[in-house]
């Protein structure tokens, strides 16, 4: 079983998800993510149409990508954000992801969307070639995390100074 958060964080970099895998290595819970709990969710997708589902998990029993999306409608995937943040598009692959995973599940997903206090920040018509790359990336990030040794990347100082798993991390520039 892989999730979303595996997929979003191997496109970042592709060692993060191998170090929570192989070392068991998680991220503490930041405050903006225990805030996040307390959103109301009914509140910020009220200009869509119904019916609504809440808090959906999904799973892909063959390829073991799982995750939870905060709103699934007829024909949407939504992920809210509870805070505004200057950089988003990292979100746009947790989108297609969750479209990926709506579709295996029998929900013909046309569009997926990123909220941000209620302002579509990110909207994706989805198409057949969103979903075979999904597909491709979760076959790629699952053969990484087979493999016993880190997967090979060519990290960034920037990236790795704002990584929380650089403490632990075998292939970070920093120490």
């Amino acid at each position: 079983m892989v999730s979303v958060t595996d997929l979003k964080d191997f496109t970042l970099c592709k060692v993060i998800p191998w170090i929570r895998r192989k070392m068991g290595w998680k991220e503490p819970i930041t405050n903006s993510q225990k805030i996040a709990k307390s959103v109301n969710l009914k509140e910020m997708v009220s200009d869509f149409p119904e019916p609504k589902y809440y808090e959906v998990h999904l799973r892909d029993k063959g390829s073991g990508l799982n995750g939870i999306v905060d709103v699934l409608t007829e024909d949407s995937v939504i992920e809210i954000k509870a805070f505004h943040r200057r950089f988003y598009n990292h979100f746009r692959i947790q989108l297609l992801a969750y479209a990926y995973l709506a579709e295996r599940n029998g929900f013909r997903v046309r569009s997926s969307v990123l909220l941000m206090n209620k302002e579509k920040k990110i909207n994706i018509e989805i198409r057949r070639e969103h979903i075979e790359y999904i597909e491709k990336l979760v076959n790629r990030l699952i053969d990484s995390l087979e493999d016993d040794s880190p997967p090979v990347v060519n990290p960034s100082p920037l990236l790795c100074k704002a990584c929380q798993y650089r403490r632990v991390c075998p292939v970070s520039v920093l120490l």
